[in-house]
């Protein structure tokens, strides 16, 4: 089994593709047979060294190298393993790679084949959108909270630093979130059926 593929939803050009490379591996010897796209994956030319386990470990993240060898030590006795982890190339780039493998029973399980995936612009792609959405909401509770400090300040005629104490202290008297405050405030300031000074003084339990 040698498979070497690329694998993209998008038109050719708008982002790196994922190498897909296949392996086969003989577990009582530790030998490794790789695809060229494996051997690329590890920074390697084709054939430009004999891929074995501890090979495998030495090209893992030190951070992630004991959970690998674990799978990787009980894949004689389950017939199957999978991980996701970092590998650290002959080149010294960094990897996230996907790694899939299994042994049929009629082997006697002394041989097992799979797939390495490189991910890492997929686990790239993720974190970044992840760290976008907590910017956006960070940007958002700011936002709020600037909001109710104005409304704070102009109804209880403090300055701006005074406002935002209110709302810290009550957040400490009470246990809750001066985000979850702040948009208590603001929805009091949009209110205009009520007594604002009054409906402020219960947001803030201060009557």
């Amino acid at each position: 089994m040698a498979v070497d593929t690329t694998v993209t939803g998008e038109p050719s050009g708008l982002r790196p593709p994922r190498l897909v490379g296949s392996f086969r591996l003989d577990l009582s010897s530790d030998r490794w047979t790789w695809s060229e796209a494996v051997y690329r994956m590890h920074g390697f030319e084709p054939h430009e060294v004999v891929p074995t386990t501890d090979l495998v470990l030495a090209h893992t993240h030190p951070e992630d190298r004991d959970d690998v060898r674990a799978v990787l030590g009980t894949a004689p006795a389950t017939g199957v393993f999978s991980s996701v982890h970092r590998i650290v190339t002959a080149r010294r780039r960094e990897l996230t790679v996907a790694v899939v493998g299994g042994a049929e029973d009629d082997q006697g399980r002394d041989e097992a084949t799979g797939y390495f995936l490189d991910v890492t612009s997929a686990v790239a792609e993720r974190a970044g959108e992840r760290a976008s959405a907590d910017i956006r909401a960070a940007a958002t509770t700011r936002g709020v909270i600037e909001q109710a400090k104005g409304v704070l300040a102009v109804v209880y005629d403090v300055e701006i630093d005074g406002a935002f104490e209110l709302m810290r202290s009550a957040s400490n008297d009470h246990n809750v979130a001066v985000r979850d405050l702040a948009r208590a405030v603001v929805d009091v300031a949009h209110r205009r059926d009520v007594d604002r000074r009054a409906a402020l003084d219960r947001v803030l339990r201060r009557g």
